[in-house]
């Protein structure tokens, strides 16, 4: 009877390693049998190893080192289970990666049948690689000793494969399999008995040095290739939250094989030239910044056309280094140079008048270090927009006081607007301190319009007028204010303005649901968007040309309302005007942005929410 023969099958793996014999002993004990040729060789083992294992996997036919094969082995399974992090149970991130490698049936997602890195794990690295061409910081993806750890896993290979070289992931036989959880005996993911079976002592000690040795290589290969898949998960749950946190049932399809990886990362791009853009600026600022680029210092003195000496000398080193001034470095501020001048104006919303007066010595004297962190966090913010989800959208930022009416995709209106005031005392909201007249960012659908708005007064700005009115008891009277049943919490009536020529909310109001009652309305005062800084309003937006825009929202709507307008704009009647098709409005706080040309504008940071710096603009 052939003394080498199993009572059980070998499933799982060694709960005290510590007990065998060193390697070197192991690999000299397979010496000498193949030397005496005593009892039956490696392969012969091998044989009857997997002959004789009850339950375990079929192998397939060897595969040939570099050809990808799927993961098969049952063995995965209780790896991957105790390389998950332990919170996986309760981190929203990690339910998304357990509820995938549930329909994956508990295979690695981006290692294969030879415990190789697959090509949905190669395109995936190779993606995170650039990340810092969306500004993104990669500390957190640990990517170096990620890389550290592929190439010990690789060592691992080569290893196995000195030993067997036809190995695969089916063709493991592992022995008493311990849990650090579960201890002997103890539950899978499933549920189910991890400790499946042991070794017959019967097996002589040469064959078994063999099979033990062999079975450490394809435990440390189950072991590490299980936490490289689980950390590699992670990575890719962290990018897609930096492209956009929508994409989570995607996530779950890509890393399940339901969808392309090489699909899944171009849907997370945003493709857009200004995010390009940002993306360009962003690396010459970065080199700038690593350049260590000596950024000339602009005193404070008036500079303008005719002047001379070492001041318009720096100015024109300061212009260079940006982009904005090719010429030579003469030291007189010459036609070239007060062109060079409006650009780096226009580029950053101040008056072009072709001089340096304060605001724009502000602005040259702002770090490249500060513009750079301005510029990733713009990218972010545009990243995870909710502009990039719609055809047909409004979108206002705040610092740049404009508001762009999209169509397919693209900017078919500019409008001016009017936001609320920088000044004005700070309160807590959602967590974070802004003051009382910030226009809040938010992301909402313009349902409906009115014509000849009636102004229902709020408590804040009642108490400002009240201050107006002082001891006149006609003032309200005499300024078309309305007295209502209803009341102000101190007691006094509330008041509504009828429509009219002096009503603040103009000929047209644009109404969108919001928890912090503000809205987009037509205004009287129109000479105020003549400023280049245009924060007066109480939080509310005021906007330019708004019967314009109105007709444009109701014509595109196909609203048949858009042919009674004129009509309704020559009485004082409020009129309200449902739309077919919501507009989405999205208002956005960007401190850089871009403009008409799809350039790059450093509109500043008016409420000071970007950082230590004054406000800018």
């Amino acid at each position: 009877m052939n003394p080498v023969r199993l009572s059980a099958a070998l499933i799982f793996v060694d709960p005290h390693p510590w007990k065998r014999p060193p390697l070197s002993c192991v690999a000299l004990l397979c010496f000498l049998l193949l030397l005496c040729n005593a009892s039956p060789g490696p392969a012969q083992t091998l044989a009857v190893l997997k002959e004789v294992t009850p339950g375990a996997v079929e192998a397939s036919a060897p595969v040939q080192e570099g050809i990808e094969a799927r993961a098969a082995s049952p063995y995965w399974r209780p790896f991957i289970w105790e390389a998950l992090p332990p919170n996986s149970l309760i981190d929203s991130n990690g339910s998304q990666i357990l509820e995938a490698y549930q329909l994956n049936e508990w295979r690695p997602f981006f290692f294969g049948a030879r415990f190789e890195l697959n090509a949905k794990g190669k395109t995936l690295l190779e993606r995170l690689q650039k990340l810092q061409d969306d500004a993104i910081d990669p500390a957190p993806f640990a990517l170096d000793s990620f890389q550290a750890e592929l190439l010990k896993l690789e060592s691992l290979r080569q290893a196995l494969m000195v030993l067997d070289p036809a190995f695969r992931d089916t063709l493991a036989v592992l022995e008493d399999w311990e849990s650090p959880q579960t201890g002997s005996g103890g539950k899978g993911p499933d549920g189910g008995n991890i400790r499946l079976a042991s070794a017959n002592s019967q097996i002589p000690l040469p064959e078994k040095a063999f099979a033990r040795d062999r079975e450490e290589h394809y435990r440390q290969l189950f072991r590490t290739a299980s936490l490289l898949d689980t950390r590699l998960a992670e990575k890719l749950v962290r990018f897609t939250a930096s492209m956009h946190p929508r994409y989570r049932d995607e996530q779950v399809k890509v890393l399940s094989d339901q969808m392309d990886m090489a699909d899944f990362l171009r849907g997370l791009e945003l493709a857009s030239p200004q995010y390009e853009n940002l993306k360009k600026a962003a690396r010459m600022y970065s080199a700038l910044v690593s350049g260590d680029v000596k950024q000339p210092v602009i005193a404070g003195v008036r500079l303008q056309l005719g002047d001379r000496g070492d001041a318009v000398a720096a100015l024109q080193k300061r212009l260079h280094q940006e982009g904005f001034y090719d010429g030579k470095i003469t030291g007189v501020f010459d036609v070239s140079t007060q062109d060079a001048v409006k650009k780096f104006q226009r580029a950053h919303l101040v008056d072009d008048d072709g001089t340096i007066g304060k605001q724009t010595q502000q602005w040259l004297n702002v770090s490249y270090r500060f513009k750079l962190g301005m510029i990733r966090d713009a990218m972010r913010n545009l990243r995870l927009s909710e502009a990039r989800f719609h055809d047909r959208y409004i979108r206002i930022n705040i610092p740049q006081f404009t508001l762009e009416y999209y169509k397919e995709g693209r900017v078919h209106a500019v409008h001016r607007v009017i936001v609320g005031k920088a000044s004005g005392k700070k309160i807590k909201l959602q967590g974070r301190l802004v003051g009382e007249n910030h226009t809040p960012p938010l992301t909402s659908a313009i349902e409906q319009l009115v014509i000849n708005p009636r102004w229902y007064v709020s408590d804040r700005i009642r108490q400002e007028l009240n201050g107006q009115a002082g001891d006149d008891p006609t003032y309200f009277v005499r300024n078309g204010y309305v007295q209502m049943s209803s009341q102000h919490p101190w007691g006094e009536h509330r008041l509504y303005m009828l429509p009219g020529p002096s009503n603040p909310l103009g000929r047209v109001k644009f109404d969108f649901p919001n928890p912090y009652a503000v809205y987009l309305h037509d205004t009287p005062k129109k000479y105020l968007f003549q400023r280049s800084r245009r924060d007066f309003s109480h939080g509310c937006i005021r906007v330019e040309r708004a019967q314009e825009l109105a007709q444009l929202l109701l014509t595109d709507d196909g609203n048949p309302a858009a042919q009674k307008t004129q009509t309704y704009y020559a009485t004082n009647r409020q009129v309200f005007i449902r739309l077919e098709q919501p507009v989405p409005i999205i208002i956005e706080y960007q401190p850089v942005s871009f403009g008409s040309d799809n350039e790059v504008v450093f509109c500043g940071d008016p409420y000071g929410w970007f950082g230590e710096k004054p406000s800018l603009g």
